[in-house]
């Protein structure tokens, strides 16, 4: 499994500006095409290049698995045609919710924000094809900005409290490690994306660091 350092826009916070699944990778339009192709490249997936509500904040608005990805109902509908003309499943979900960061998932399971009002939580687990719970992190609600889930291991915030990570372990089924990214940064979410190929962490990512995210998502 590949284990690298990368930028997005300039930027070490990846997981703000990509959502990535076992098959695809959303970037902003803007996104430089040497950065696109050595992510996409590394992650073995299609890269996409869209715009979100009219914005670049992909990781923060949008998150999926193989089976398509679900988006707030204020992505523009001319958005969502283009990415289902070239065969993403898109479901727009009610409400103006950031679900990047509310929602962690790989193909199977997913961890749900209580911010997240049930009737959409049961909308998005059954799009999704995925068991979940509805859970806390770090005695938060921001389950996407805590959590980077695939379907070998997942990282949570450094913040996440014992009792959530046996939790955690014991749902997923997966062995995950608390830590940091980017130099300090205890959303791990916004700082790195991955899936069962490869695991891209910010730019400003320690050593050590990195050898923690290595053991959780790539060992």
């Amino acid at each position: 499994m590949k284990v690298l350092k990368e930028s997005i826009r300039n930027s070490p916070f990846l997981g703000i500006f990509c959502t990535v699944t076992e098959k695809i990778a959303i970037f902003p339009a803007s996104s430089e095409s040497k950065e696109i192709k050595k992510i996409s490249e590394a992650l073995e997936v299609e890269p996409i290049r869209a715009s979100i509500a009219e914005s670049s904040l992909w990781g923060v608005l949008a998150k999926g698995n193989s089976r398509g990805i679900v988006v707030p109902e204020i992505m523009e509908k001319r958005e969502i045609e283009c990415l289902e003309s070239i065969g993403v499943k898109v479901k727009a979900i009610k409400g103006n919710l950031a679900l990047g960061n509310l929602i962690a998932t790989n193909d199977s399971k997913a961890i749900l924000s209580p911010a997240i009002p049930k009737k959409q939580r049961e909308e998005i687990q059954k799009f999704l094809g995925v068991e979940s719970i509805e859970s806390k992190i770090a005695g938060g609600e921001l389950a996407g900005s805590c959590i980077v889930l695939t379907d070998r291991g997942f990282l949570a915030s450094n913040n996440t409290k014992k009792e959530e990570l046996e939790k955690l372990r014991a749902f997923l089924g997966l062995e995950g490690k608390a830590t940091t990214a980017n130099c300090g940064d205890s959303f791990i979410g916004n700082s790195v994306i991955a899936n069962s190929k490869a695991v891209i962490a910010g730019s400003l990512t320690t050593n050590i660091e990195l050898l923690k995210i290595q053991e959780a998502l790539a060992e």
